[in-house]
């Protein structure tokens, strides 16, 4: 790109006798250029716009007396009409498909830090910064400079430039539509077919406006697992295509989330696939059979054009891309381009939920698997001392027995203490039992202090055989750790567990007629605050509901295989 700075262009600055609008149209521009200068605090706020119809520029300056920046802005506004220019010679801006002084869609021209250095010297700044864009909705074009204090955020002075710049081609936009008006008045003899022409476009223009509404509203009211289905049916619909297929960025790769087919095995791989060239490049690819060469180079032929039999668009959006294709040749590209623009936000939102979730089960899956590793490790641990030093203790008492009884004493009591901490130490597990079996297991003690139990087990579509056995096993931990605290400190006579299973979750459920227990179990030594961390971590969640004469422990664990 050619230096924006080459002093091929002068400010041109048409100061002709102004008429009654064109001076009201200038004090309105320079209204936005006061406003905006007020936001943001700035010293020096310029704006150069189009004026009259010899194609020059009108500049205006806010705040009004204030001169001291003006050779510095009006240099940075030089800049940036020629790096537009460059922009629109070198590679061409996106061309606006409303008419001049559209505001829906325009686009960003800047300079980089360099170039406005060389503009002005830094040092001569004294804690001051340029914020400068040009913007063009591809038939006019705004340049706003801007001196602000060097301690405001770059972020927030871009985005006031940007509301400012739509702000004047809202402003261009009403004076074109004043000047349509007075146009229509002096010329009556044509302007009763005109305005019947230009009614049918206004109503034809609310039509699609509608249109676009009423796919938002049923895009929004899609179900997850159907989101991309509706996003391709809306596009081909509202455009006129019979067929479609909808890919997104899936780890890093482009998949096809939902076709018009239901087929979902397409080579969307580097090559040989326009609507993956579509994606990287972020551009548009068409090819039309009745206007493009009579048949195509199969060797230069992407599957797309073995996938459809006429003629098809592949439009890309942020995460993903969508390739349309029409068999009569009535569909729009066009229309396409604008219903997908209108819905690339929430597809955008929706390909971020699915990378999320699958991050999400990524980390319950490694979370699963720390876990089970964790257990295996202690059980080794715990088999160490039972296979070494117990056996060799065992035999030292063997060797003692019968000749010295105290040491013979001393030694039981080792051993004792020794294969306490190896049950303390060995992992809580259901082992091979199913989980209603290692439930009902822990009954006998309940027996033992006095407490009936009754376990409820509720199935749901069979989901029970579907339980992963580490999601078994922390529903095991969480009745075992509840029934220890029952029996240490709830005085209860009966408990009851009840236990539903989905095929997403399992919710287990002890209820009590102790008590009761604090809710918070952060530092209660009740063994359920482990339990509840281990559960978060996963996913799920831990609550207690007590009161007097009856406990609730409630978990609820997603199922995350």
């Amino acid at each position: 790109m050619a230096n924006a700075l080459k002093p091929r262009n002068q400010l041109a600055v048409v100061a002709p006798r102004r008429t009654a609008p064109q001076a009201s149209f200038s004090d309105r521009i320079a209204a936005i250029a006061e406003l905006g200068a007020g936001t943001v605090a700035a010293e020096r706020c310029a704006i150069a716009f189009p004026a009259g119809g010899a194609g020059g520029s009108e500049v205006v300056c806010a705040p009004r007396g204030e001169s001291r920046w003006d050779k510095v802005v009006n240099a940075v506004l030089v800049a940036l009409e020629n790096r537009l220019g460059d922009a629109v010679a070198g590679y061409g801006l996106k061309r606006a498909r409303g008419t001049p002084g559209s505001i829906e869609s325009i686009e960003r021209v800047a300079l980089n830090a360099r170039e406005i250095d060389a503009i002005v010297r830094v040092e001569a700044m004294d804690g001051r910064q340029i914020a400068a864009s040009a913007f063009t909705d591809g038939v006019s074009a705004v340049r706003i400079a801007m001196v602000a204090r060097a301690d405001r955020a770059r972020g927030e002075l871009e985005a006031s430039l940007e509301l400012m710049a739509r702000a004047v081609f809202g402003e261009m936009a009403l004076a074109a539509a004043r000047g349509s008006l007075e146009f229509w008045r002096t010329h009556g003899a044509e302007s009763g077919r005109q305005a019947i022409d230009a009614r049918r476009e206004l109503a034809r223009e609310r039509a699609a406006t509608n249109h676009l509404d009423k796919a938002v509203a049923a895009a929004r009211r899609a179900q997850p697992i159907e989101r991309f289905g509706r996003f391709g049916e809306l596009v081909a619909a509202g455009a006129g295509f019979d067929q479609w297929l909808v890919a997104v960025a899936d780890g890093g790769a482009l998949t096809v989330a939902a076709s018009s087919s239901g087929h979902k095995e397409f080579d969307l791989g580097e090559t040989g696939s326009a609507l993956g060239e579509s994606f990287r490049r972020r551009i548009v690819i068409a090819r039309w059979r009745d206007r493009d060469a009579a048949t195509v180079d199969r060797a230069n032929q992407s599957s797309e054009d073995r996938m459809f039999r006429g003629s098809y668009v592949c439009i890309p959006f942020e995460g993903g891309a969508i390739a349309l294709a029409s068999r009569d040749g009535r569909a729009s590209a066009a229309r396409a381009e604008a219903i997908v623009e209108r819905l690339a936000p929430l597809a955008a939102n929706w390909v971020m939920e699915r990378e999320a979730a699958r991050r999400d089960l990524l980390v319950r899956q490694l979370t699963l698997r720390m876990f089970a590793a964790i257990d295996e490790e202690r059980a080794r641990i715990a088999r160490d001392p039972h296979d070494d030093q117990a056996q060799l203790i065992a035999a030292v008492k063997i060797a003692l027995d019968g000749r010295r009884e105290a040491a013979r004493s001393i030694f039981k009591q080792v051993e004792e203490e020794l294969r306490r901490k190896t049950r303390e130490l060995r992992p809580v597990t259901i082992a091979d039992a199913s989980l209603d079996a290692a439930i009902e297991g822990e009954f006998a003690r309940l027996h033992r202090a006095g407490v009936t139990a009754k376990l409820v087990h509720s199935v749901h579509d069979g989901a029970a055989e579907k339980i992963s056995r580490p999601v078994q096993q922390l529903c095991f931990q969480v009745v075992r750790e509840t029934l220890s605290n029952v029996i240490r400190h709830a005085r209860a006579k009966s408990v009851e567990i009840t236990i539903d299973s989905t095929d997403a979750a399992a919710r287990v459920s002890v209820t009590d007629d102790g008590c009761g227990i604090a809710a918070n179990l952060a530092g209660e030594g009740t063994g359920l605050a482990g339990v509840r961390e281990r559960l978060e971590l996963m996913g799920g969640s831990l609550r207690v509901e007590s009161q007097a004469g009856r406990t609730t422990v409630i978990a609820e664990i997603p199922e995350s295989a």
